[in-house]
């Protein structure tokens, strides 16, 4: 079983501006593309936490797995969306509801080395991928 708790800074991304054009947010595809943010997961008994430090700003969600909870999204951080959080092996799958008919997916997988965060909808086969290496 790899260590899922750590600091992790992104890397590189496959297809993420396309991705986000195709949710209405090419605008935001750039900024998100030129900043480099530092991910640091930790875990206290059932409770889990994912803090996202980037440009000065600092989104954090904390969940028990399998519950329901409120999230504020980088690409919003002015709205709440409810996701929920579960564990496979060595990923996360994380499912928030984004308007009453689009929800965003993201499966973090983790190794010894990287976090890859595989992104997708529930509508149409657009995916992206962004990946952190392990500090």
């Amino acid at each position: 079983m790899v260590q899922i708790v750590g600091k992790y800074q992104y890397v590189s991304h496959e297809n993420f501006d396309e991705f986000m054009k195709a949710l209405g947010q090419g605008e935001l595809a750039s900024v998100f593309l030129q900043s480099k943010p530092l991910i640091e997961v930790q875990n206290n008994g059932d409770q889990w936490s994912l803090t996202v430090n980037s440009d000065g700003r600092t989104s954090s969600a904390t969940f028990k797995l399998g519950e329901p909870y409120e999230e504020k999204l980088p690409s919003s951080p002015d709205r709440k969306f409810q996701s929920v959080t579960t564990k496979d092996g060595d990923s996360f799958r994380t499912e928030t509801q984004v308007t009453d008919n689009l929800k965003i997916i993201r499966v973090y997988e983790f190794t010894d080395t990287e976090m890859k965060a595989h992104l997708s909808t529930n509508k149409g086969d657009l995916k992206a991928v962004r990946t952190y290496k392990r500090l």
